[in-house]
């Protein structure tokens, strides 16, 4: 799924054929990662009731659907490549909240006022999409209200290795779109400077998902 910021790039990798791969895979085999297990347990546990979510470059935005079915009072998926727009319709049909669940079309980096706040805020696998991670995950705490979940490659020496070899092969196959590994702390200091404080974090193999929630006053 692309991020907000590097939408020319994410053109030659994601689009409506890949929107209508992820779509299949979601209505056969529901949510898949470890990440979204994550997120979905952290809202069983944390309780939606009346909450509205953002998930920032969410392609068709499997993670506000499920959160929304688990009782958020609306979701949006904001997104920069507008070929995920149908098949996310279709999905929020398919799952019976069309009423409850919208797209955006709109550049969080550029335009982060673009974006209403929300009660949560979703950047699953976002950050790594863009040289600018840390910035995009600022203008994502910007627009939170309550809670910020973040998924991203862990910055250990075998994920960069990963990285770059799957870089390598994008540049042989002339696609613009890279992946890059962010240093955690930078990523914490973003959150931070919207006065968000992080209360977890889980760590798998290659990916760590992270909750950042307003500090209390």
């Amino acid at each position: 799924m692309p991020c907000s910021c590097c939408a020319g790039e994410s053109l030659d990798i994601f689009g409506e054929k890949s929107a209508r791969r992820a779509l299949r895979r979601y209505l056969r085999k529901g949510l898949g990662g470890a990440d979204a297990e994550l997120i979905a347990a952290w809202a069983t546990e944390r309780g939606l009731d009346g909450a509205t979510v953002v998930e920032v470059g969410g392609g068709i935005g499997q993670i506000q659907a499920e959160l929304v079915r688990r009782g958020a009072e609306r979701g949006t998926v904001v997104e920069v490549v507008d070929g995920y727009a149908g098949p996310a319709r279709e999905l929020a049909d398919a799952l019976g909240i069309a009423d409850r669940s919208a797209f955006a079309l709109a550049d969080l980096l550029e335009t982060p006022e673009a974006v209403a706040p929300a009660d949560v805020v979703v950047l699953r696998r976002v950050v790594c999409c863009s040289p600018d991670g840390p910035a995009l995950l600022e203008a994502a705490a910007s627009r939170t209200l309550r809670t910020l979940l973040v998924s991203y490659p862990r910055d250990r020496a075998a994920v960069r290795f990963v990285v770059r070899l799957q870089n390598a092969a994008l540049a042989l196959v002339r696609k613009r779109f890279r992946v890059f590994v962010h240093s955690p702390e930078e990523l914490r200091r973003a959150a931070w400077r919207h006065g968000l404080e992080l209360t977890r974090s889980d760590r798998g193999a290659v990916w760590e998902t992270v909750e950042f929630d307003v500090a209390a006053s």
